[in-house]
């Protein structure tokens, strides 16, 4: 589990120390330690009937040192907490529990169930930070150990002891600091740091919780950041493939580019047609009409000119000559007659002299016609395409 611990401290920080005196405050995170002083009304110890108040001063020390804070521990010095030096015979550590739970309250000054103590074994040249072996023992083979050993065996504890109001306080404090307490720890005698942690300690189960929320918070992030690790490598992948059929694709381009350019012509050719298109609807279509002409005209009767005598318009001027009037009559009944035109009429007439080459007189008289037709609309439109 140290490994985890470890990985923890890396990846989330280490936990930054709070170290609470009677008039300042030491706020230790790696190799910075300011310290500052408590306003006049929190000293003396009263900071603790401030609790959320200190929490926003704090914060705004923290904001302005730059330090990041999402675990702490708190440090109190001697004048905070009951320490008390007892010679009891050796015990384990978990005949040292026991002994603060059946006779702390013995010499502890604080009613039995209100405070939170500790035992820590003396040496000369020190405390003892490593415990013994733990083993289970029973209360009654305790209290006889203890009347065996009383006059040869006996060595010096403290007794460290904080009411549990206080912890109480703290742990209220690191709520309004928006941070978890990791450990409330003291100040000995001789201004060494305890090995000690006033906390309430917690049970198997929350213990269990603790280390699974850790390797699952801990596996989380490795497998973040391996799969963060395989989008890369699959990322550059696809980006060198991409490249590599671009390269591939390259003499293409040509092809591509002739494509495109054969697409804009057709487009324009469309765009022509139906320009085409609108301008020959425009137009009248004179294919069924002169076909008609030709057929009714009668013998004796020519054609000198063909007119249409407005742009965009089926008015159509049909001049000519006859031999005679009745001919020129003729050709007027078979025009009415035919459905090419919805109007046929005479427009004028009169005689002229014309030259042949037959007889000794060069000269003839004949009669000129001019008539005047319009293209039957219907028509039109059945003949156009």
């Amino acid at each position: 589990m140290n490994i985890i611990e470890v990985l923890w401290d890396r990846l989330f920080g280490k936990p930054v120390v709070l170290t609470v005196m009677e008039t300042s405050v030491r706020i230790s995170q790696g190799r910075k330690a300011p310290e500052y002083e408590l306003p006049k009304n929190w000293q003396g110890y009263k900071y603790l009937n401030h609790a959320e108040e200190m929490a926003n001063w704090l914060q705004a020390i923290l904001k302005e040192e730059k330090i990041r804070i999402r675990r702490f521990r708190i440090v109190l010095d001697s004048g905070q907490v009951y320490l008390k030096t007892v010679k009891l015979p050796f015990m384990t550590a978990q005949e040292q529990k026991n002994w603060v739970r059946w006779e702390g309250s013995r010499y502890v000054p604080f009613d039995p169930g209100n405070y939170q103590a500790v035992l820590l074994r003396l040496r000369d040249s020190g405390f003892l930070r490593t415990d013994p072996e733990e083993k289970a023992v029973d209360t009654a083979e305790l209290s006889a150990r203890w009347q065996e050993t009383e006059e040869t065996g006996l060595q010096d504890f403290l007794v460290v002891a904080v009411p549990l109001e206080m912890i109480e306080v703290l742990q209220q404090f690191a709520g309004f600091l928006k941070a978890k307490l990791e450990a409330v720890t003291v100040i000995g005698p001789k201004q060494e740091l305890l090995p000690v942690n006033l906390l309430p300690s917690a049970s198997g189960k929350e213990v269990i919780l603790k280390r699974g929320y850790q390797i699952a918070a801990v596996s989380c992030l490795l497998i973040s950041l391996f799969l963060a690790v395989q989008g890369v490598i699959r990322w550059q992948r696809a980006k060198s493939e991409w490249q590599e059929a671009g390269r591939q694709l390259v003499p293409f381009r040509s092809v591509k580019a002739a494509y495109e350019d054969s697409r804009k012509t057709d487009f324009r050719i469309r765009q022509y047609q139906r320009t085409l298109q609108h301008i020959n609807l425009k137009e009248p279509v004179w294919t069924m009409a002169l076909q008609t002409i030709g057929m009714v005209i009668p013998e004796g009767c020519w054609l000198e000119e063909m007119r249409q005598k407005q742009p965009h318009s089926g008015m159509l001027e049909i001049k000519g000559c006859a031999l005679d009037l009745d001919r020129i009559s003729e050709f007027l009944e078979r025009l009415k007659r035919e459905e090419a035109f919805s109007v046929i009429r005479l427009v004028e007439s009169g005689t002229r002299q014309i030259k042949t080459k037959d007889g000794e007189d060069n000269v003839k008289t004949v009669i000129s016609f001019l008539i005047l037709s319009e293209l039957a609309p219907a028509q039109a439109e059945e003949e156009r395409p």
